[in-house]
């Protein structure tokens, strides 16, 4: 069970990395960095806990598998749209990366919160489509306003 719920976060990472690539345009810098700290931290924490529970014995390899993930992709994440965002992302991996294994750590029954933090993951990712949707609508109505196609034909 517990290895189906890190292949599905898994996947919702990659999933995540890749709307915010196909969105890349619309996004301005602070909306990348949101993205980025956003996805950091989450996959750092949501992996950690999972990690740690699965090494149970382990603490400093849990930490560090958990900071290079969330390091990874806040910073794939944020490369996407800028150099400052790819710090932010970085930044926000290390700070989930650091509190999820030491919580994992201290449960006696981890997996109610790991439940609890899918949930909140996706509840995250749902506010982040918004944003990107208001990102897009102020794109489209900035684009208007200087007279300019916003989706110019190669």
């Amino acid at each position: 069970m517990l290895f189906l719920n890190m292949l599905f976060l898994i996947l919702l990472t990659a999933s995540s990395i890749g709307y915010t690539y196909k969105n890349r345009s619309e996004l301005a810098c602070m909306d990348g960095m949101i993205f980025a700290m956003t996805l950091g931290a989450m996959s750092s924490i949501s992996l950690g806990l999972n990690i740690q529970v699965y090494l149970t014995n382990d603490l400093g390899l849990a930490t560090i598998l958990a900071v290079l993930i969330g390091m990874s992709v806040g910073f794939l994440t944020g490369k996407i749209v800028s150099l400052t965002a790819s710090i932010e992302g970085v930044m926000a991996g290390i700070m989930g990366g650091l509190m999820s294994p030491m919580l994992g750590a201290m449960l006696a029954h981890p997996m109610m919160l790991i439940w609890f933090m899918d949930i909140v993951y996706i509840l995250v990712l749902v506010l982040l489509v918004c944003l990107a949707k208001e990102a897009r609508q102020a794109f489209l109505e900035e684009s208007r306003e200087a007279g300019r196609d916003p989706n110019p034909s190669p």
